[in-house]
């Protein structure tokens, strides 16, 4: 096994020489150059890298983009990207064992504009970090243990344009954060998909999304793209929103309170362009009706064409 692991690190270190694209694609990453052939970019998604090897990746001096998505490495391993400031995006996506402690690695990456730690460990500690980086455009914290306290944090991220963060520990009044972050044009707050529903201990469909929530994100007039996916919104609800005159995208997958009477609002939100309704309470009837309405709106499900 050590003998593999070294032969793993040094063709990740022949990353950093021209030509190593072979190299790179032997170990199921990718690099991606600039035009002078400097690495800017590596892929390690899903790959088998430790703590050990991530030296390497510091010593690539012109490293932009990061993803180590799925990625098995500790807080030890990410702090030996400390070094690294010239990241601009850096994709955490499910790095389980990532958390605040690691999270400090950031501290000092002030060019930093794209962040993922979507399914780590983090908490609000990570969030504190994040609050000084205030160039930051993109941000998914989504399913991480954050609190009410924690999205506090959001409000000096005036260039913030992208945020997900569905799931998580927060109250139902956590989303009054939003009115702060008039910048957003981008909004995913889809929770988890229910459990079955011979699970022990499953949720029931709940009072719906409070309107204090709702009307928070009905501030967000630059919005463009709104993701509710499994959320206990409702058609009422969705009348609420409906005053954003800028989304082109609405998912609603998974919200199993918007049914047939939720068509009148969504055919009159004339600024849709993207509708997903897959998974809802909308009938074959009330989608025809949609589809026949709004013929320019592109949903999903899509209608059978016995049905149009």
């Amino acid at each position: 096994m050590s003998t593999l692991r070294g032969f793993f690190l040094a063709m990740l270190w022949a990353v950093a020489s021209p030509g190593a694209s072979d190299w790179i694609a032997g170990i199921g990453a990718q690099a991606e150059r600039d035009p002078k052939g400097n690495v800017i970019g590596v892929n390690l998604r899903g790959s088998w890298i430790n703590d050990a090897e991530m030296i390497q990746l510091a010593r690539l001096t012109n490293l932009e983009k990061l993803d180590l998505s799925h990625a098995r490495i500790t807080d030890e391993g990410l702090l030996h990207l400390k070094p690294a400031a010239k990241i601009r995006e850096l994709n955490l996506y499910y790095a389980e064992w990532i958390t605040d402690q690691g999270m400090t690695a950031i501290a000092n990456w002030k060019q930093l504009k794209r962040l993922n730690v979507r399914g780590t460990r983090i908490s609000d500690s990570t969030l504190e970090i994040v609050s000084r980086i205030t160039g930051l455009e993109a941000l998914d914290i989504a399913h991480a243990p954050i609190t009410d306290n924690g999205l506090d944090h959001l409000i000096t991220l005036v260039n913030l344009k992208e945020l997900a963060m569905g799931g998580g520990r927060r109250s139902s009044g956590a989303l009054t954060v939003l009115r702060m972050l008039p910048t957003l044009t981008h909004l995913d707050l889809s929770g988890a998909r229910p459990a079955p529903p011979d699970m022990p201990g499953r949720a029931g469909a709940g009072s719906g999304m409070p309107e204090e929530s709702l009307r928070s994100i009905a501030e967000l007039k630059d919005l463009r793209v709104l993701k509710l996916g499994h959320q206990n919104i409702t058609p009422a609800g969705l009348r609420i929103l409906a005053s954003l005159e800028k989304v082109e995208a609405l998912g609603l997958e998974g919200c199993q309170r918007v049914d047939d009477s939720a068509v009148a609002v969504l055919t009159g939100w004339r600024s849709l362009k993207r509708l997903d309704l897959q998974d809802t309470k909308v009938t074959a009837q009330g989608l025809a009706t949609l589809v026949k309405a709004r013929p320019d709106l592109a949903v999903l499900p899509a209608l059978p064409k016995s049905s149009e």
